[in-house]
């Protein structure tokens, strides 16, 4: 499956706009990916949101903040993509953890299988797809 800026209009995708540059975003943004989400065992559920908080804050922090959250569950095997999009055009990187923070890749690094970073003309979408039960 295809992550890039174009990719939401494929089949299975739910997305949600993200509008200006405050974090509040970030609760609304983890309430509805919960919700989506809830079809999860628990542990599962955590962990993916979890990686959806990351994304997000990432988007506040790093960029003007986020443009959309998207999510595609897939049930067979399943596994869950969470992909945030942003007109920054910084590059994502694991960094060593200090006082100022670079824990929350590390986390993303950690529950995923995969991550990465797509850049378009439009700005990048930064994904990161995890296994569930």
């Amino acid at each position: 499956m295809r992550v890039n800026w174009g990719a939401a209009r494929e089949p299975g995708w739910d997305v949600l706009d993200l509008t200006g540059s405050g974090s509040s975003g970030l609760a609304a943004g983890r309430r509805w990916a919960g919700t989506r989400l809830a079809s999860l065992a628990e542990a599962d559920r955590v962990d993916a949101l979890i990686v959806v908080g990351e994304l997000l804050e990432n988007a506040y922090i790093h960029a003007t903040g986020p443009c959309q959250l998207r999510l595609h569950l897939a049930a067979d095997p399943c596994e869950v993509t969470v992909a945030v999009t942003d007109v920054g055009t910084g590059e994502p990187r694991l960094r060593v953890p200090g006082h100022a923070g670079g824990r929350g890749l590390l986390l993303v690094d950690e529950l995923a299988e995969s991550w990465g970073v797509s850049h378009h003309d439009d700005g990048k979408v930064v994904w990161a797809r995890l296994a569930c039960a």
